[in-house]
């Protein structure tokens, strides 16, 4: 049904993508490589059946590819398998793709081998396992597998605690952008961990990147830094600025200490109006937590 040049043809035309001949044509010269046993043309055609929100389209080309051995299908078939969005959850076959594609070589299904090792899922826990595998992640370019591999080292899972190594997955991880190894290289520094002594400016450096991309604990350390002056000078109206950001992304805390800058006025002018405002936000939001509980 997937390999039906006219139907293809239909969902295109029918679709909101609106494209032009030309680019309906190229698409076509993909679905005849993909029907000769192309997997790169599989790949592609799946990703355009997902884009046309077909998922039996999608499912089918990833398991043509994967079933020929392609290691970026039996990653992405895994996945599915993992998030149970397209198929049913089914832990073990996605164990099996993973480790299939690991054994040849892909990095992303390497780390998400590893992490299936390492909680037990699918696989029963095997810890030398998962660091074989997120080792060779991270020697392949996965942030993700670097730090993973910075909280083993550091809390000594499975294999003696190793300090120096740890920092220095967790500062390859955040040098590459992993936001959260960005935001625990800060904390290293605003709490003197891993051997390390506090650097106060450090800490601001490494926080200031994570909360680029709106890390939540970020932003609220960078504001609590700011109010009350660790190591910089004290700063209010910056801290507000912080606040605010992880305040929309649900923090509470940072709804209270909007609230107590405002009450207080620290480096900005007393507004009890917006401090109550703030508060009664910061209120409310634990009665909802409260009454989920």
């Amino acid at each position: 049904m997937y390999a039906n040049k006219e139907l293809l043809i239909q969902l295109l035309t029918e679709s909101d993508c609106s494209l032009n001949d030309l680019q309906i044509s190229d698409i076509l010269i993909q679905l005849d490589l993909a029907r000769a046993g192309d997997e790169d043309a599989m790949l592609i055609v799946a990703k355009i059946y997902k884009e046309l929100t077909k998922y039996d389209g999608y499912l089918f080309w990833l398991q043509s590819a994967a079933s020929r051995g392609n290691t970026e299908a039996q990653y992405l078939l895994a996945n599915c398998y993992i998030d149970g969005e397209f198929m049913e959850e089914d832990y073990e076959e996605a164990f099996k793709l993973y480790k299939k594609a690991a054994e040849k070589g892909h990095a992303d299904a390497a780390n998400n081998l590893a992490d299936m090792y390492f909680n037990g899922e699918g696989v029963e826990v095997d810890e030398l396992a998962a660091l074989k595998w997120f080792t060779f992640a991270a020697e392949h370019g996965v942030p993700e597998a670097m730090f993973t591999l910075g909280i083993i080292y550091e809390q000594g899972i499975g294999i003696e605690e190793d300090e120096e190594l740890a920092f220095e997955y967790y500062l390859q991880a955040a040098q590459i952008g992993d936001e959260e190894a960005q935001y625990r290289m800060g904390t290293i520094f605003l709490e003197g961990l891993c051997g390390k002594e506090q650097d106060i400016k450090l800490a601001v450096k490494w926080f200031e990147k994570a909360a680029k991309v709106y890390h939540v604990d970020a932003l609220f350390n960078l504001g609590f830094i700011y109010e009350n002056g660790i190591d910089v000078r004290r700063n209010g109206k910056l801290a507000l600025n912080f606040y605010k950001q992880a305040s929309l992304l649900g923090d509470l805390q940072s709804k209270i200490n909007i609230a107590r800058i405002y009450e207080k006025g620290i480096d900005v002018k007393k507004n009890p109006e917006k401090a109550k405002k703030w508060r009664l936000q910061a209120e409310n939001q634990i009665m909802t937590i409260e009454g989920g509980a």
